[in-house]
């Protein structure tokens, strides 16, 4: 819907539209939200960036071992300007769909999941946190890691 707005868009001296992305798996999109398809975005962040509007792709929620953020760069990082990364995070009933769908979908992953979800082990966004960073930076690519929310509300507090 955002494309018909274009000529309004391009009026603006600084203006940026982000739209989330996860997968390019149509199938896993579709488990997870009834949102636009993903050749849709993508093709919606290409008119965009085409004329000249800020384009920014929130690889969100990143689902671990799922989520191939390097994929997803390369298939847009040529009508991209800025990437910005948040992990997911489960609470209630939500925490509990989850996880029994990758243990029916994704069984080999049912072990990771528990290991961050139920028994609160932060190594792996650590370590995936570190990764992005070196591969953003070695393809100079303007990011923004959002993984630490706790951290980023204390921070915006600490400002106020």
């Amino acid at each position: 819907m955002i494309l018909r707005d274009v000529e309004l868009l391009k009026q603006f001296k600084d203006i940026s539209v982000a739209m989330s992305i996860n997968t390019l798996d149509e199938s896993f999109k579709n488990d997870m939200d009834n949102a636009s398809g993903i050749e849709a975005r993508m093709n919606t962040l290409k008119v965009l960036h085409k004329n000249g509007i800020h384009t920014v792709l929130f690889l969100a929620p990143i689902f671990p071992a799922i989520t191939d953020y390097k994929e997803i760069i390369e298939k847009s990082k040529l009508f991209v300007d800025e990437y910005w990364f948040e992990n997911l995070n489960l609470r209630g009933e939500y925490k509990a769909w989850i996880l029994r769908y990758i243990n029916e979908k994704y069984p080999q992953y049912a072990d990771l999941y528990k290991r961050i979800y139920v028994d609160g082990n932060k190594d792996y966004w650590n370590e995936l946190a570190e990764e992005i960073e070196a591969y953003c930076t070695e393809h100079d690519i303007i990011h923004t890691n959002f993984f630490y929310h706790e951290k980023l509300v204390a921070q915006k507090k600490g400002n106020e």
